[in-house]
């Protein structure tokens, strides 16, 4: 663990948002637990979040789920993570359906304005 101690704490949970006493989490734990170091794959989380991270399995696979998801995002694929991890957390259909970013249009229509138009032709 000397490696946590050199790591930059924000003092900010990364989950329910708590400034305060933190700690860092590791989300493949056990023999994975040098991948995460190595990877980057830890998370800053409050006493109550780190607590909840060991103890409730759906936290723990939402966390792992992510991890996972974000580092696909970035650039690596599916074959490489099964290589590193011999496991997935996620479907095969969310790496293919991957979120592109969209640009709005400057004049364009603004996210609520055709609700805005809707209480106006009410009045």
């Amino acid at each position: 663990m000397k490696r946590d101690k050199r790591r930059i704490k924000r003092h900010r949970c990364e989950v329910c948002g708590y400034r305060g006493v933190t700690q860092i989490h590791h989300i493949f734990p056990g023999p994975l637990r040098r991948i995460s170091e190595r990877e980057d794959f830890v998370i800053e989380l409050c006493v109550s979040c780190h607590r909840r991270a060991h103890t409730d399995a759906d936290f723990s696979f939402c966390l792992k789920h992510d991890a996972q998801l974000d580092w696909l995002y970035s650039g690596h694929t599916m074959e490489e993570w099964m290589r590193m991890m011999h496991r997935s957390w996620v479907y095969i259909r969310e790496v293919e359906k991957r979120p592109q970013r969209q640009e709005v249009p400057k004049d364009g229509p603004g996210r609520f304005d055709d609700e805005e138009d809707r209480w106006q032709s009410r009045k």
